[in-house]
């Protein structure tokens, strides 16, 4: 496991990093402002270093999402490093609700947000663990000696085998990845773009069956099998690339 290798994957795949409004799920790995990042990429150093002394291995989705492959038993534990609303506040909610069956608050109830670090195994009925996370500490040995701890005594607690495994690789990109792009390139490039024209006035994008990457033609069908193609432009293919690099130079194809 090369760290510095690591490492730059994180730096470049955050480049390219897209966080739709509308996900269902938080997307894992680093999600922190540019003023965060210098100082939890220090953390992420330090943790990548203790955690090939305990003999883990790392691996970095496209997205620069961060899997944590545990040695012993060779489960995947998701990292995420993030903000999060303060517990005092959520707590605070939880006491009203007690009392009332609706309460609303002004944005700044919830202005305090707090930097941890948060572990969940990648597997199906599993919960985030988090932990706090102090860039400006001088050590970070306490904390990382608790998520390590956390993590082998997470993945000792599971059976070995589920009824209901997460089936799909983390490096596969797959239909669903396509549509959230083209809806991300609409959105990033605005009303008038040929992505917002793809996926405006017409249900069936919501049912792609598969898509197809041919130089820069983009075909899809539906599942009612009504067949669409357009001549991406060059702003367009940017944003493709994105997601698919090798998209224009060879054919590209994903079914669902």
């Amino acid at each position: 496991m090369n760290i510095e290798s690591k490492l730059k994957q994180i730096r470049t795949s955050r480049k390219r990093r897209v966080v739709l409004p509308f996900h269902p799920m938080p997307i894992g790995g680093i999600d922190v402002s540019d003023e965060l990042f210098a100082g939890v990429m220090i953390f992420i150093k330090a943790l990548f270093k203790r955690l090939k002394v305990q003999q883990f291995d790392i691996e970095i989705t496209h997205w620069g999402e961060i899997f944590l492959v545990e040695p012993s038993r060779g489960m995947f534990i998701q990292l995420s490093v993030h903000l999060r609303v303060s517990d005092v506040d959520v707590k605070r909610v939880k006491l009203d609700l007690k009392s009332d069956n609706y309460r609303v608050y002004q944005d700044e109830c919830f202005a305090h947000e707090s930097l941890c670090v948060s572990l969940r195994v990648n597997r199906s009925g599993t919960q985030w663990r988090r932990f706090p996370l102090d860039v400006t500490s001088v050590s970070f040995d306490n904390v990382m000696a608790t998520i390590i701890k956390a993590m082998h005594l997470n993945v000792a607690n599971l059976t070995p085998t589920v009824k209901h495994e997460l089936s799909r690789d983390i490096h596969t990109i797959d239909v669903d990845d396509v549509v959230a792009l083209i809806r991300y390139g609409a959105a990033k490039l605005g009303p008038d773009s040929q992505f917002a024209s793809i996926i405006s006035g017409d249900r069936d994008f919501l049912y792609v069956k598969g898509f197809t990457f041919d130089g820069t033609q983009l075909r899809f069908s539906s599942f009612n099998l009504r067949q669409y193609q357009y001549c991406l432009s060059p702003q367009s293919m940017k944003i493709i690339k994105m997601l698919i690099p090798d998209a224009g130079g060879t054919i590209v194809e994903f079914v669902s």
